[in-house]
């Protein structure tokens, strides 16, 4: 069977009345389209796709980064790329929700139908949590667990580009209240250029909508289109890949400019109307916030602050913008301090996770900033709890199993080397001793689950090698 007649077959199930969307199906339907990129002849008879296998296609689709997802999304974009017209069925709403849409479209034709309009698009299906979610964490590595939590941003930013046309009723206090403002700016960090492209133009889409003529007024709308053109306004190329903490930066800012009631919106946006251009290389407000000297609301000053850093700290270079301002430095001298409540250090603990998972990152904070010997040193204390105690001995394994990975590598040292596992096998001594304690205290079952998950950790990184392979050695 050609090409044409078997891609054609696979399409046609679609939309029998006992199809089963599944990833097996539909990968291969994906590969049989890839083969077809230099087929003019299949391309040819593809633009003109039954819109009963689009609608299918969309109604089964989430949007989500889950593989069924995933190969549901590449069928569409090939089909585009091939010449299929999908502009009859703007805005591309989709899930069971959509499905009386499309229905109606179907029934009624081009000319009857009442498309859904973008607001009405936006709020009934993208979830605004999800849209949150997606902000925090679309630049991390997918996971089975977290790839049908989020959306997928190519298919989310290709979806406010088609309803951010001129003049569009799309209500932009709706747009940002919704976190798809926030969205935007968090996808300039992606390491898909596509995508930090279109996340500009869709940014420069919202700024026109915002500046057109309508009856929409809220009382933030000036400062919502300032705060985009400081961001654009502060690279000096047009599409750079943005560091995630200066990302989640505005992101965060975008939702505090519609509540003005916050703790730290007097100190946010005096700092935001202080300059006009923006300092992409240091944590906005670090010191300012961190060492918050308002009489009532430090706490709420230095946890904003925190979280930024706590949630952002997904990439080396986000690791770097921090180290700008001494940052880590400051976050573990700060962990001992009375001034610091319990919900700060369980923030700084989980920015130090975050920035032990990095292999480059945790050897910096191994050989550089000492981590392993800081943790020693304070886990012994009683002033921590074990819930505390047990999540530093799980930032300690994650380092020394990193950090072991470095020495393994490429760029392992033997005198490092051997610098590095006499420092663990002295520092795993003490820590060890620690959670040996905790994991004899059968009041607290769950810390002690962890502390022996910990110890098992450690002594599995401890036993096994740590000298450089042997392909990496030079020739002799």
């Amino acid at each position: 069977m050609g090409s044409k007649k078997r891609i054609a077959s696979k399409l046609a199930k679609i939309i029998d009345d006992d199809w089963i969307p599944n990833e097996t199906n539909l990968a291969e339907i994906v590969s049989l389209l890839n083969d077809a990129k230099d087929d003019a002849e299949t391309q040819e008879k593809l633009k003109t796709v039954d819109l009963r296998i689009l609608t299918t296609l969309l109604t089964t689709y989430r949007a989500t980064c889950c593989d069924l997802d995933t190969h549901i999304f590449e069928i569409l974009k090939l089909l585009e790329k091939f010449g299929t017209d999908l502009s009859d069925l703007q805005p591309l709403v989709f899930g069971e929700d959509a499905r009386k849409n499309y229905e109606n479209l179907r029934r009624m034709g081009l000319d009857l139908h009442v498309r859904i309009t973008p607001d009405d698009a936006v709020k009934t299906f993208f979830d605004a949590a999800t849209l949150w979610n997606t902000t925090k964490y679309h630049v991390r590595p997918l996971t089975e667990e977290n790839s049908e939590k989020i959306y997928d941003v190519r298919f989310v930013l290709r979806f406010f580009n088609s309803i951010l046309y001129p003049a569009s009723p799309l209500s932009s206090k709706l747009f940002v209240e919704h976190n798809c403002l926030a969205l935007l700016f968090s996808c300039t960090s992606s390491t898909d250029s596509s995508v930090r492209t279109l996340a500009f133009a869709c940014l420069q889409k919202f700024v026109n909508h915002l500046q057109e003529l309508n009856t929409e007024v809220f009382a933030e709308k000036a400062l919502i289109l300032y705060l985009i053109r400081l961001f654009k306004h502060s690279f000096e190329t047009s599409v750079p890949r943005v560091s995630s903490i200066i990302t989640h930066f505005f992101a965060r800012v975008s939702k505090l400019m519609l509540n003005p009631s916050s703790e730290v919106y007097p100190q946010i946006m005096a700092f935001l109307c202080m300059k006009p251009i923006f300092d992409t290389q240091n944590v906005p407000e670090f010191y300012k916030l961190l060492f918050s000297s308002s009489p009532e609301h430090h706490n709420e000053e230095r946890e904003w602050v925190l979280t930024l850093i706590s949630e952002a700290m997904l990439e080396p270079m986000d690791y770097q913008i921090l180290q700008n301002r001494a940052g880590i430095k400051l976050l573990i001298s700060s962990f001992t301090s009375v001034w610091l409540d319990r919900k700060s250090r369980s923030l700084i603990l989980r920015a130090l996770q975050n920035a032990v998972q990095m292999p480059s990152v945790a050897h910096d904070l191994f050989t550089r900033e000492g981590l392993h010997i800081w943790i020693t040193s304070i886990i012994q204390s009683g002033r921590f709890n074990r819930w505390e105690k047990n999540y530093l001995a799980q930032v300690f394994c994650s380092l020394l199993e990193n950090e072991r990975k470095y020495q393994r590598g490429e760029k392992g040292k033997e005198q490092a080397c051997k610098a590095a596992i006499s420092a663990a096998r002295i520092c795993s001594k003490k820590i060890m001793s620690v959670l040996e304690n905790i994991s004899k205290d059968p009041q607290f079952a769950g810390e002690q689950q962890k502390a022996l998950v910990s110890m098992g950790r450690i002594e599995k990184a401890i036993g096994r090698k740590w000298k450089r392979k042997k392909k990496f050695n030079p020739e002799v």
